[in-house]
């Protein structure tokens, strides 16, 4: 009986010392990182292609184009199977679509701009299946091991400082900022630029801080322009978009009262094909603060990666995962003078911050990228 349990203890052994040198690992049965209520670690996919669930709101938007495009190269390249809904406008069709990826049981949700008080629900049951759940570009709630997106305030404040670089009378002049106020992105682009022009820059007058209504902000952005160009004329020296739309009907106001961008110029934040050809064709709309869409995506896979892969945890030291949930990708400022040719991979646009043309084997090397427009 003796020599019997020695041995057990020896194969034991053995088996913990083949699993450290191949690579296995022993993952954690629940954790406790996205909730307060243990919840099971989603199943790995080790011997056999991960399968993702991947759900936008519409592909009527650049920003879900660009991420689209990416996923799927994403997928072909790490050999995961992916199954997507790209229509969910409502609440109802989001939570049909989370319904759907459960009732396939698939490995891991990926969760693009949807509308997250209407499915935090479905996230928790989606768990407590063995599904993993990830977000792009969104709030994280319980159940949701990270989102990746990128840090807004922080964002507004760099197309502040570019701004004042490029006003003609040395940090003087008069400014109109116009945004969504209550949105999740487009508002906290704008509060941090109100408050520091009002708080430390006396040269500097905000003259409006204008909440575009929904819908219809298209048309309050062209009138809000027309209305301050109207009172104030070539006194006012920038309107501060929360997003590219909202200063591009803006720079159309400023042409057509005869001003041009040396006199009044607007700038916004997103990037994409329209912004870039309001930018090239020299009009008021002069920069816009680009977001780095693909990487977000990057990340959130690489997220799942180390997690239903691999094996590695949230809490574990190796993960990417902040305590916070958030990973923040940074931007790329877009003018005239840093825009690459159109036809040029859109990973160009980043040469300032991820992109490296000599690192041949990086992840945006990866398929036929999305074409730069505009």
């Amino acid at each position: 009986m003796l020599l019997r349990t020695r041995m057990g203890l020896l194969l034991f052994a053995a088996l913990i010392v083949f699993a450290a040198l191949s690579g296995v690992v022993m993952a954690q049965e629940t954790e406790t990182f996205t909730s307060e209520v243990p919840m099971p670690m989603p199943r790995m996919a080790v011997d056999r292609p991960l399968f993702v669930g991947y759900v936008c709101p519409t592909m009527a938007w650049e920003s879900s184009q660009r991420q689209w495009h990416h996923i799927q190269i994403e997928m072909e390249h790490r050999g995961w199977k992916m199954t997507s809904i790209r229509n969910a406008e409502t609440g109802d069709k989001q939570r049909d679509a989370l319904s759907s990826f459960i009732n396939q049981n698939v490995d891991a949700m990926v969760l693009s701009n949807l509308e997250m008080e209407q499915v935090t629900d479905l996230i928790i049951e989606a768990r407590n299946k063995g599904i993993g759940v990830y977000v792009v570009d969104n709030e994280v709630r319980d159940g949701v091991f990270v989102s990746t997106t990128q840090p807004n305030g922080i964002v507004g404040m760099q197309m502040f400082y570019w701004g004042l670089n490029n006003m003609i009378e040395n940090e003087r002049g008069k400014v109109l900022a116009v945004t969504r106020k209550g949105h999740k992105n487009a508002g906290p682009r704008c509060y941090p630029v109100v408050s520091v022009i009002e708080n430390f820059y006396p040269a500097l007058e905000m003259v409006g801080f204008e909440d575009l209504p929904m819908p219809g902000w298209e048309k309050a952005s062209f009138d809000i322009a027309v209305n301050y160009l109207t009172r104030y004329g070539d006194e006012l020296s920038w309107v501060f978009g929360g997003w590219d739309q909202p200063a591009m009907f803006a720079a159309r106001a400023i042409e057509q009262a005869g001003y041009t961008k040396d006199e009044i110029f607007t700038t916004g934040i997103d990037g994409g094909a329209q912004a870039y050809a309001d930018i090239r064709k020299g009009t008021p709309f002069v920069a816009s603060m680009s977001q780095s869409f693909e990487l977000f995506v990057h990340e959130c896979l690489e997220v799942i990666d180390q997690i239903q892969v691999k094996g590695i945890g949230p809490e574990d030291k190796d993960s990417i995962v902040p305590e916070g949930r958030y990973i923040y990708c940074d931007p790329a400022l877009s003018t005239i003078k840093t825009l690459p040719p159109v036809g040029s991979s859109i990973h160009e646009v980043f040469a300032g911050t991820y992109y490296d043309s000599d690192d041949k084997d990086a992840w945006y090397f990866w398929g036929d990228p999305y074409r730069l427009q505009g």
